[in-house]
């Protein structure tokens, strides 16, 4: 496999070398003066712009002689300007020839800056990236992006930002959180509808800035990474779209040796269409398919019935890239609207549907080892889960301002979902000697629903007095979710006299929430450099969980016995009041605040069953420290301290307990305390805006007291009783760095980065502490060209993980390493053809026997185009060519090693249709298939 991975970085090295060896470039020098010819004007901007398309092809700044030099771009024709804040720009048209490739300027006189009588003349800014304040900001024509490009191929054309393959994107290592259209929303908060399917030329801007988080309450602290589209205004008129269909007419599973029947066939189907008319759009999307763009999103755990996945050693959870894992279907489908309204369009609404239809069906093995102290256990574990669920979707905004000074914002949504579970499990445990001591089964079948109703309202009130505000705001969120099923389990005992035994049961959860916040937070300046904040919030909330637990009578043949040692009916009722003041202080290039909040929470839990009380007023100190330097328009420093303090949930509060896993049992702890986190956050950002160069890194870390942790016992055959206490000095800590460095007028990007991770958890094991370190660290290596007149796009990768987790109770060190190389190329050629091909080799040491884990991954496409305006494509794409995707991995948890197999889709091939319209008659390019 390394053989071939080496032919293709081979292959790849020479059509590189080829390209740039043998392209002939344009040398453009001169010498910039003033307007008397004497006296050379410095840092003047010296840009060469292709004709045919406005493409940015070079730029540079002229030296402390006016002297500029500017080459390495390919022989067009282009024009070139020259421009200074001081003085008006000259412009030189110019005719690229091979035997006219050198241009020598020897002097170039720029008048004065001109302004008419009652006009001021505004030029744009015509740098290809500059910050405008706190936001970054991206020119994105002058970034070459391909023929059919979508906006999330121009993100990856951008320096400092990466696209993952799930879609996920990051800016100078840190998450984006949210991506907007134009300021808003597109398809509530799914942020792949917009960066999948709308066109990379149509795309004006790229903006990136921070914003506080939305779901925050109150004004909390934490702010979000955002990433905002702005539309060019020809991409806001009239209407566009696409229909595409694919199928594999059930040839991937004839070449996989299954059945040759339409049923197993892949396929994949969408529809996009946006209409612009003035200030008011409209967009409708839909998306059907079973290969592994369904992007299952497990996140909705509770409400799909998955919490017996869950207890299982904790396979799922939020936002784990292995969450796809199984054969998923999904249907997508939305309906977008936003307007303007009232005489002076004032007024903005916004309102969203969205429905989602989503199978998935997982079959994984794990095998995990117990370490204790005297002794070790084994356990097989095999799981299949189905689950079928649905999801309907409505989000409504309204911005109005009443007033020059005054700004009122409503936001209410509302979701509705419905799930189907059905699970089955078998579980194997073995002593050191390979003899078996247990064996249980699990069957389990539950429905579910629920509603969640959220909502915020936000009157913002600025005075005449300059940076004078007043922000009053209202939230609430109301939940209620219903589950019902069945749960069977059996248990066989060997080599001892006990009795096996058999469970059959009928379970109910329905639990209910409501949440009301009220919060006021004034600003008054203090001269011109200070401000104080003060704020405070009410928040009242009321939970109620109503858990029962019925065995099955064999008299009566239903289920009728209730077991109140299983069964649990819980009431939470919250009172909190926060208030806090906070100094702020501004200065040219620096800022700080430094604050605190004063915050008393009263929790009021009862279990209605049995009577007990759970009573809980806890005062907490919260402060809170940051400061920033900004040095121009690129460079950027932040570090921040805060505290934050969490309450546990009723899960571990309620003293029931939960025999859902009856291998691993989970009880609750009525004297569970609120966490205490100190968290320091550090960032570094530094744009070369002149070399087009960008650096970044930062750090993050946490010390957490009375952190919630596991205190598990194991019986003599390896089953566990868990419940959850809490511990102090558990630990967290990342740090990253990256650079990128763009060399031949960006033909070729070279972008180092480096990411390391500490960690530090205490749980105790049959009473006795259990602390485990993990240290990791991932280099990485990302080279991409730029070739043949940007159509021709070449991508190499390589990327070492090393983790080692070191437990205390039996000192045994687990390192593992990760290594993965990939290499891909997409080429646009004459006559409507496109190749994109794309290979990734991945090799996991320390797997466990049985578990290899090394494999290659190949993927293909072959694209043409047709009709006059070529908006006919159709694309024969492959993926896992060789058929060699699998999904195995190395889990360690505290004392124990699980490692994990599951089957995935592997090896299918798809014939693709895309058609795409608008009502310009023209080409459409707002497509790319290599998704």
């Amino acid at each position: 496999m390394m053989k071939l991975i080496g032919k293709l970085t081979v292959v790849l090295a020479i059509i590189c070398a080829n390209s740039i060896s043998f392209g002939q470039d344009m040398i453009v020098t001169g010498t910039v003066y003033d307007s008397t010819g004497v006296k050379p004007v410095e840092n003047a901007m010296v840009m060469a712009v292709r004709m045919k398309d406005s493409l940015l092809l070079g730029f540079t700044r002229t030296d402390d002689q006016g002297y500029f030099d500017l080459s390495q771009f390919e022989i067009d024709t282009f024009s070139l300007v020259i421009d200074h804040p001081s003085f008006d720009d000259k412009t030189y048209y110019m005719f690229g020839h091979a035997e006219n490739a050198e241009i020598n300027i020897p002097a170039v006189r720029l008048a004065g800056k001109s302004q008419e009588i009652e006009e001021v003349v505004i030029y744009a800014n015509s740098e290809p990236m500059f910050y405008r304040g706190d936001t970054l900001i991206y020119i994105a024509d002058s970034f070459a992006t391909h023929e059919g490009a979508v906006a999330e191929d121009l993100l990856k054309k951008l320096p400092g930002i990466k696209v993952d393959s799930d879609g996920k994107i990051t800016m100078g290592g840190e998450e984006i959180s949210q991506v907007l259209v134009d300021g808003d929303e597109f398809f509530g908060t799914d942020p792949t509808v917009a960066t999948k399917n709308l066109g990379a030329d149509g795309i004006e801007q790229v903006q990136v800035y921070e914003i506080q988080n939305e779901d925050g309450i109150g004004g909390d602290d934490e702010t979000i990474q955002v990433l905002d589209l702005k539309l060019k205004d020809d991409a806001k008129k009239g209407y566009f779209g696409r229909v595409s269909g694919a199928s594999d007419f059930a040839l991937s599973s004839a070449l996989n040796g299954n059945e040759y029947d339409f049923g197993d066939s892949f396929f994949e189907g969408e529809i996009l269409l946006n209409r612009f008319k003035g200030s008011q759009k409209i967009s409708i999307f839909a998306l059907t398919t079973n290969t592994p763009r369904s992007n299952f999103a497990l996140g909705d755990m509770s409400k799909f019935g998955l919490q017996n996945e869950d207890g299982a050693n904790g396979r799922w959870w939020e936002d784990n890239t292995q969450n796809t894992s199984g054969v998923p279907a999904t249907l997508k489908a939305g309906f977008y609207f936003s307007d303007k309204i009232g005489k002076k369009k004032g007024t903005k609404i916004g309102f969203n549907y969205s429905y989602y239809n989503t199978r998935l069906d997982a079959t994984s093995a794990s095998r995990s080892q117990y370490f204790l102290t005297d002794t070790s256990y084994i356990s097989d574990d095999s799981t299949s889960n189905f689950t079928a669920s649905q999801s309907h979707r409505i989000n409504f905004s309204l911005e109005s301002k009443l007033d020059s000074l005054t700004t009122l914002t409503i936001k209410p949504s509302f979701r509705y979902d419905m799930a189907d579970t059905r699970s089955s499990e078998i579980n194997n445990y073995f002593d050191l000697n390979g003899n078996q001591t247990i064996g249980s089964s699990i069957l389990s079948d539950d429905d579910s629903k629920g509603y969640q109703l959220n909502g915020r309202a936000v009157l913002n009130r600025k005075f005449k007095k300059r940076k004078r505000e007043l922000e009053v705001r209202y939230d609430y969120r109301v939940t209620n979710n219903q589950t019902s099923g069945t749960f069977n389990s059996g248990t066989q005992y060997y080599s001892t006299f006990l009795l096996d035994t058999l469970t059959d049961q009928e379970k109910t959860n329905n639990n209910s929430s409501h949440s009301h916040y009220g919060s006021a937070t004034y600003i008054e300046p203090i001269g011109e450099r200070f401000k104080l904040e003060f704020e405070y919030l009410y928040q009242y909330g009321f939970n109620d969980q109503d858990k029962k637990t019925f065995d099955f009578s064999s008299s009566s043949l239903i289920y009728d016995s209730l077991r109140t040692d299983l069964s649990n009916e819980f009431e939470t009722i919250k009172n909190q009041h926060r208030g806090g003041i906070r100094l702020m202080f501004d200065l040219k290039k620096h800022s700080f605040s430094l604050g605190a909040r004063v915050r008393n929470i009263d929790l009021a839990n009862r279990n209605l069953i049995t009577g007990l009380d759970v009573n809980q007023n806890i005062t907490n100190i919260l402060p809170r420290f940051r400061y920033k330097y900004q040095e121009g328009r690129g460079k950027r420093f932040s570090i921040e301290y805060h505290a934050t303090s969490d309450q546990p949930s009723i899960n571990d509060l309620q003293p029931v307990v939960d025999n859902s896993q009856p291998n691993r049992i989970q009880e609750g702890n009525p004297n569970l305390k609120p966490n205490y986190n100190h968290v320091i956050e550090v960032n570094f950002r530094n744009f070369n805006i002149l070399s087009n160069r960008f650096m970044w890194a930062g750090a993050n870390f946490t010390i957490s007291n009375n952190s919630f942790a596991d205190s598990t016992i194991y019986d003599s055959y390896g089953r566990t009783y868990s419940k959850t206490i809490n511990v102090d000095g558990n630990m967290f800590g990342w740090a990253y760095a990256g650079i990128y460095l763009p060399f031949l007028e960006r033909k070729i990007g070279l972008q180092p980065q480096v990411s390391a991770s500490y960690f530090r958890n205490t749980n105790f094991i049959s009473g006795l502490e259990n602390v485990t370190t993990n240290y990791g660290i991932t280099p990485e290596l990302e080279i991409d060209f730029n070739l043949l007149r940007d159509s021709l796009t070449i991508e190499v990768d390589a990327k070492f993980t090393y983790n080692n987790a070191i437990s205390s109770l039996n000192n045994i060190a687990t390192p593992s390493t990760i290594q993965s190389y990939g290499a891909g190329f997409e080429w646009v050629l004459p006559h409507g053809f496109k190749i994109g091909v794309d290979g990734a080799y991945t090799k996991n040491s320390q797997s466990g026997v049985g578990y290899d884990t090394e494999f290659f991954i190949l993927n293909a496409e072959v694209s043409k185009r047709f009709l006059k305006t070529q908006n006919l494509e159709i694309a024969l794409i492959g993926n896992d060519i060789f058929n060699q995707n699998i999904n195995a991995r190395r889990e360690v948890n505290g004392n124990v090693i699980t490692d994990y197999r599951t089957t995935i889709i592997s090896r299918y091939f798809l014939l693709k249709a895309t058609f795409r319209f608008n009502n310009r008659k023209t080409r459409e390019d707002d497509f790319s298939g290599m998704h």
